[in-house]
């Protein structure tokens, strides 16, 4: 497969080779921007690059415009045609790289603020004990909106990733629940539905337009117009602690906190959402190998330490 890989190679000339690389990673970042992130290059180089391609072949490979960049006929063909080739060298090269004995390089992950403080940190450190020749950048982040202008390598994220370059896999599944203070419940009062809700101040994100609510057998679609809103887990719960409202927060959490006579659970009949966090990176097969041993060994951790986390999170 890979001498069949180089004989062809060897009959395209470097600058088409390089020309039809460049059509087949916009066709996979979906857009000139974005290839030329992942090219390390100006987006204006790549654009030029695939319509010099074009001319070469005497055929329009996609149609492009300020909202639409999708593939012409000729251009699916080429791009079947040829993008294999590239994930095979790909491939290829990530097994050289992964043969050689030690890790180099940078990697750029972006996380929700209380994961560097109580996991990430810890784990960048050891890793980069481990391996000495790796340097890890955190940046902080609750989502994937800026994964490939910020060339982002990995991201620990609590909403779905929606971009369809993307590959995403679940770390943790964990339940939440409805907590307030005593404070706040002795002068708002408690909720006895979860419609009561609408007269309470609540406590999220900016993320979250509602929370789905199960009560009985009736499905509740809680609209979320916060009182205070902050993009952190962590300071929305220490607000709700202060007396600002009610947060929905993870189970383990609250039953610390809880214990601590610090917040109280409300509504414990009804059925919240599960809270999820995700790993997103890349769906390019070129992934450097240092990338591939730090989520490998993220997966690994986070599967036996999610409950910790909460409970260290919020102690």
């Amino acid at each position: 497969m890979y001498s069949l890989m180089m004989r062809t190679i060897v009959m395209i000339s470097t600058k088409n080779m390089t020309n039809l690389y460049w059509f087949c990673l916009s066709v996979e970042c979906g857009g000139f921007a974005a290839a030329s992130v992942k090219a390390n290059t100006s987006a204006p180089t790549v654009s030029r690059s695939v319509a010099n391609l074009e001319v070469q072949l005497s055929e329009k490979l996609l149609h492009r415009d300020s909202k639409k960049f999708q593939l012409t006929n000729a251009g699916e063909e080429i791009y079947n045609k040829f993008s294999d080739l590239f994930r095979g060298l790909d491939q290829q090269w990530l097994s050289l790289s992964n043969a050689q004995g030690e890790l180099t390089g940078e990697i750029h992950i972006s996380c929700p603020e209380p994961f560097a403080d109580f996991f990430l940190q810890k784990l960048a450190l050891e890793f980069m004990t481990q391996h000495p020749h790796v340097n890890i950048h955190v940046h902080f982040a609750s989502d994937a909106e800026s994964f490939i202008s910020e060339q982002i390598d990995l991201a620990i994220v609590t909403m779905p990733a929606t971009d369809s370059h993307l590959v995403q896999r679940k770390l943790f599944e964990t339940e939440l629940a409805l907590a307030a203070s005593k404070n706040y419940l002795n002068q708002r009062g408690q909720p006895e539905t979860a419609r009561d809700l609408l007269k309470h101040d609540v406590l999220a994100g900016n993320n979250f337009p509602f929370w789905l609510l199960r009560e009985g057998t009736e499905t509740i679609k809680v609209p979320i117009k916060p009182k205070y809103s902050v993009n952190s887990l962590r300071l929305n719960i220490q607000a709700a602690i202060d007396g600002a409202g009610i947060c929905l927060m993870p189970k383990v959490a609250l039953e610390h906190l809880a214990a601590l006579d610090k917040l109280e659970p409300i509504l414990t009949e009804v059925e919240c959402p599960k809270g999820s966090a995700y790993l997103v990176w890349t769906d390019r097969k070129m992934i450097a190998s240092r990338v591939v041993a730090f989520r490998d060994l993220i997966f690994d951790r986070m599967s036996h330490n999610a409950e910790s986390l909460w409970r260290n999170m919020f102690s």
